[in-house]
């Protein structure tokens, strides 16, 4: 017996009324593609929950199979299987379209059942259409993955090495906590399907449709027509990504919205069977059959434009609230907020008003759930404003505390910064603590960034106490909890309650156990409690778990040749060289064991190889050294050319300045020695050394020099 199907309602808002045709072909036939991809997003659901177990119990996994983390690569070099799996999706959906956004995506699955929720309680999202806000996710795509690479070379910044990140021991550190995540699906999975349709987040929100929609304009596989179409709509009206399918098949002989998720729905409703998936002409060479229908928008252009205002002042507003919004629900929030505040604007200044199934103003009368929304929207609008009001806040005084130059020495047990500061600099840090603690106090919750920019002022102000309060909050919030102990253990060591900051240290590494700066600060506080063989075995303990396997030996090697034991130092690098023999740490290491061991020729040499490999602005020290190691070998000439790249680079340098005016003199250059030694007495006008020697060149330049 053949199924009868209910006549779709045509009061339901966003309900397709089809054309009258014989027998019965009047109703929609359910699709027989909808439970073939509902098991298609389950087993990605299973997927995401396996890889996440094995790495529970084995302690390493493959790194996020997410898009967003290619990031990483592309900013920092960390290959990863992110950036792997993106780049493969794109170079697929170039060929089939985007059959891995309607098949393979979690966010299209909690769309999916969204959409189906609100059907059951007789709820048809009304498709969001803009001509402006399609726009976003490819711009926000381009923000993402694209400028930071164009910006690097538009300064002219090396490229990061490639590191192998395929593999990582702490799988969860790039995903948000899981409140957020459990936000995330709710706002961007159901509630922009309620307020902007089926797919609404796909369409107006996720950056890497903005990649697959552009792929799929040049992808050859297409949904394609046959002659057997007689325009019934039903097609358009299974369609889930808001596809006016039988629009486009009939003008262009296949779909060429790249909103086309390749779900098939289409082609498994068609009552003649005369859609399917093929290959052929792209979308993009597309020729017309006949005259394309006008689109309609939902809003003018100049309501569009006022919302892209809105939308683009929301993301600011939203994206790392309180350092927990993530960009992608940012993106969401702001579409909503967006398009909720333009509805609301309508609701002032339209005679009628509809939203969904819902009337909000009838005849400049407005309605009880038109008063509920208003009320909504006042909500919205002063959670937008606060918001706004926090981020501008805490950025302005976030930029003030990193621009205050504090040295590191504040973290010392015997340092007070405070005592010897400008007053000038004694106010910045007292306003931008005012700053940073009206943050925390106005919000609606604390703001961790604000808090560890509070724990460095606090220090730096000799309120070492609200230091340390600052930080035992900031572990109590959760949020990189590693990073905080470490955080604790810097305030506890400042007050030389040694043993607490040895315990603080090693809980962090408990929990992150690749936490090398942690692990490198308890080998200095354990060397100087005279500990030394306790910090080697701390170093080396970490050996295992580092992902730079490169980073604790020369830590290690040092602490050996500060005891003179030479031998073992150099043992302690020599494999890793043999292994990475160009890498300028190593190198640089190297040179300081040769040269303290008195074979000053041998850590000249490694020292010039590093310099050779990286001779940028972060190796000022190693290029001093090495001048120092050469003037001490007599090699003057060479050592003038490393100390006058010095002082062009670094102008208050002044350890370089100083000795360039002696080498100088050593060589005869009184002349040219006298600005340097000048420019030193002005750094450091109470060193008598460098005063006498400056007095002593400008009595030789005026002084008229005679022939023996």
């Amino acid at each position: 017996m053949q199924q009868q199907h209910k006549q779709p309602n045509p009061h339901l808002s966003g309900a397709i009324h089809l054309p009258v045709l014989p027998g019965d072909k009047t109703t929609v036939r359910p699709s027989k593609m909808s439970k073939w991809r509902a098991l298609s997003l389950i087993l990605v659901h299973v997927t995401m929950i396996v890889h996440a177990i094995q790495w529970l119990i084995t302690g390493k996994t493959i790194s996020p199979i997410e898009p967003s983390e290619a990031m990483y690569t592309l900013n920092d070099g960390h290959l990863n299987a992110g950036f792997i799996f993106f780049a493969v999706a794109i170079l697929a959906t170039l060929i089939f379209g985007r059959y891995l956004c309607g098949w393979g995506c979690h966010l299209i699955a909690y769309q999916d059942i969204a959409a189906w929720l609100l059907k059951k309680i007789r709820i048809k999202p009304k498709p969001f259409r803009s001509r402006i806000l399609i726009l976003a996710p490819l711009a926000l795509a381009i923000y993402m993955f694209v400028w930071p690479t164009a910006y690097r070379l538009y300064i002219g910044a090396p490229a990061p090495a490639t590191q192998n990140h395929l593999i990582t021991t702490d799988y969860w550190k790039t995903f948000p906590t899981y409140s957020i995540a459990i936000l995330t699906v709710i706002i961007c999975g159901f509630g922009i399907v309620y307020f902007l349709g089926s797919k609404g987040f796909c369409t107006y929100a996720c950056p890497y449709g903005g990649f697959f929609a552009v792929a799929d304009k040049v992808a050859p596989g297409r949904i394609r027509v046959s002659d057997a179409c007689e325009h019934c709509g039903h097609c358009t009206a299974a369609c889930t990504s808001n596809v006016r399918v039988h629009e486009e098949v009939a003008t262009y002989g296949m779909v060429v919205d790249p909103g086309c998720m390749k779900c098939m729905d289409c082609v498994s409703v068609c009552p003649n069977d005369a859609l399917s998936f093929g290959f052929g002409k792209p979308s993009i060479a597309k020729t017309q059959t006949q005259p394309p229908k006008p689109r309609k928008y939902d809003f003018t252009l100049t309501e569009e434009l006022a919302m892209t205002f809105v939308g683009i002042a929301a993301i600011l507003s939203y994206r790392g609230l309180y350092n927990q919004v993530p960009l992608l629900l940012a993106m969401g929030m702001a579409a909503i907020t967006a398009f909720l505040l333009m509805k609301a604007w309508r609701l002032v200044v339209s005679t009628n008003v509809r939203f969904q199934n819902l009337k909000l103003k009838t005849g400049n009368r407005i309605t009880t759930p038109g008063a509920l929304y208003a009320l909504s929207s006042l909500v919205l609008i002063a959670f937008f404003a606060h918001s706004g009001f926090i981020q501008y806040t805490f950025a302005k005084a976030h930029a003030r505390s990193q621009a205050i130059q504090l040295p590191d020495a504040i973290w010392s047990p015997r340092d007070n910064w405070w005592e010897s500061a400008p007053d000038q600099a004694k106010q910045e840090v007292t306003d931008t603590i005012t700053a940073l603690e009206t943050v925390n106090r106005l919000g609606l919750t604390k703001t961790p960034a604000a808090m560890s920019d509070l724990v460095r002022l606090y220090l730096a102000s000799g309120n070492v106490e609200a230091a340390e309060s600052t930080v035992r909050e900031l572990i109590k919030i959760g949020l990189n909890e590693s990073d905080c102990r470490r955080g604790l253990a810097g305030v506890l060591r400042k007050q030389e309650r040694f043993d607490e900051a040895e315990e603080s240290y090693r809980k962090a590494l408990e929990v992150d156990p690749s936490f090398s700066s942690a692990r490198i600060e308890l080998a200095k506080m354990l060397v100087s409690q005279n500990r030394t063989d306790d910090a080697i075995n701390i170093l080396r303990e970490g050996s295992s778990t580092t992902r730079d396997k490169k980073i604790l030996p020369p830590h290690v090697s040092k602490i050996l040749s500060d005891l003179a034991r030479f031998d073992e130092a150099r043992a302690e690098l020599a494999p890793l060289l043999k292994e990475y023999p160009n890498d300028p740490d190593l190198l640089i290491a190297m040179g300081f064991i040769e040269t303290r061991a008195g074979n000053a020729a041998a850590g000249i040499n490694y020292w010039q190889r590093a310099l050779k490999i990286d001779p940028g602005p972060t190796r000022a020290n190693v290029r001093y050294n090495l001048a120092m190691a050469l003037l001490g070998q007599n090699q003057i000439e060479e050592a003038i050319t490393h100390l006058q790249h010095l002082v062009d680079n670094h102008p208050d340098f002044l350890q370089a300045r100083y000795n360039l005016a002696v080498a100088l003199y050593m060589t005869g250059k009184i002349k040219e020695a006298l600005p340097h030694a000048q420019k030193a007495q002005t750094l450091s006008p109470n060193d008598r050394k460098i005063r006498a020697f400056a007095q002593m060149l400008q009595a030789k330049e005026t002084i008229p020099q005679t022939n023996p």
